[in-house]
């Protein structure tokens, strides 16, 4: 197993092993470190940053019933916001009538909650995106429903009951067909058939379409959602298009068409045309790459690293060093300059290497003087020998 911050080996193997078998599981830990993923004093330092949030990523649920972002929202003025804002005051006497609280897409304003998602990646190799939901006791934010993705849910303060329902829905995606209203959930969710009770550190796996509620037992319950998509038949349509358009066939008009008969011709046709090119050998490469690169690429800034290690200067591929009856020439195709006998072992050092620094020079000429690199890159630049 890989060496992970977050889950131990045999978690890995017990949330693996749900993932596979489209099983709900509950996983207790008392694994310290998800009270570092997220606080009530976490989630009091990013609300208080006013510019991380807005209409599509800031949202509060009172009762199954949505709030209006205009509802709770300042033009900031006041309080020194230069854009519209959630009103702090506002959003906080909602959330004293028993309002909850939704953060969409939080995976980039906290590192521990990306090295999660990241790790959940690496053991489902889907793509993951978290929103964190916080409730007060007793107030229910949203009915009995599934969502399109699994879901792995993080208790991170207070308690939460989820029922878990007797029924599945079959794969839904996040299409309309798949946008059902309360009282249809409530009708095909089933009766309960499992209540798991969350506290700080528990996670609980819900595959894709199992139907589910929760309910806060204790005021300030905070949980975020790790959501994971996986690929699937219908994305990988898309590489199927361009040979679909590029069909004379599929492209053909169809005429006369007087009878069933004549579109179950039409249909034998197209399910031809379609083998060919699912049967297209070409295809499979760009496929595979696209399972292999699927789940996100999650960034972090290094800019300490890069304080470190100084200013980058990278030499063109269109400028050549060469050696003429022992002078070293620096060429760009239209010009040639001799190199100085000073600066030729740090000009064959830098073509050598294509990518240099003043620290990487210094610490590989510790006897030439730092006067004597600093000219030879201010030569170089004036050159433009460095970009």
């Amino acid at each position: 197993m890989k060496n992970f911050k977050f889950f131990s080996d045999s978690e890995i193997q017990i949330l693996s092993d749900a993932n596979k078998n489209k099983n709900y599981h509950h996983l207790k830990t008392d694994f310290e470190g998800f009270a570092k993923v997220m606080n009530l004093e976490i989630l009091n330092k990013i609300l208080s940053m006013p510019g991380l949030w807005n209409n599509q990523n800031f949202k509060m649920v009172l009762d199954r019933k949505a709030i209006g972002f205009n509802e709770f929202v300042t033009d900031g003025h006041k309080m020194g916001f230069s854009k519209n804002c959630p009103d702090p005051n506002k959003v906080q006497d909602y959330i004293r009538k028993g309002a909850s609280l939704v953060l969409d897409d939080i995976i980039y304003v906290l590192k521990n909650v990306k090295d999660v998602a990241s790790e959940l990646q690496k053991i489902t190799w889907g793509k993951c995106q978290a929103n964190l939901y916080f409730s007060m006791q007793s107030h229910q934010a949203f009915g009995p429903h599934y969502d399109t993705h699994d879901v792995f849910a993080l208790h991170c303060h207070g308690e939460k009951v989820w029922n878990i329902y007797e029924n599945f829905e079959d794969n839904p995606i996040n299409h309309p067909i798949f946008k059902l209203p309360l009282e249809e959930r409530i009708e095909k969710a089933g009766k309960i058939k499992e209540q798991v009770l969350l506290k700080p550190g528990d996670l609980l796996y819900l595959p894709r379409g199992q139907y589910h509620d929760a309910l806060a037992s204790k005021n300030g319950a905070i949980h975020i959602a790790f959501g994971i998509n996986y690929m699937k038949p219908i994305d990988m349509m898309q590489f199927i298009w361009n040979k679909l358009v590029i069909n004379p066939y599929l492209r053909s008009d169809v005429k006369n068409v007087k009878s069933t008969s004549d579109i179950h011709a039409i249909n034998k046709n197209i399910i031809k045309e379609i083998d060919k090119i699912l049967n297209d050998k070409t295809l499979l490469t760009p496929l595979l790459n696209y399972y292999k690169e699927f789940p996100y690429d999650f960034v972090d800034y290094e800019l300490g690293s890069i304080v470190e290690a100084g200013v980058q200067y990278t030499i063109p591929a269109s400028i050549k060093l060469s050696n003429q009856n022992g002078q070293l020439i620096i060429s760009n195709g239209k010009n040639s300059v001799p190199v100085p006998k000073k600066f030729e072992e740090l000009t064959s050092y830098s073509f050598a290497e294509k990518n240099i620094s003043i620290k990487k020079l210094n610490n590989n000429f510790q006897d030439l003087p730092e006067s004597l690199i600093d000219e030879f890159i201010g030569a170089m630049k004036q050159m433009r020998v460095l970009s």
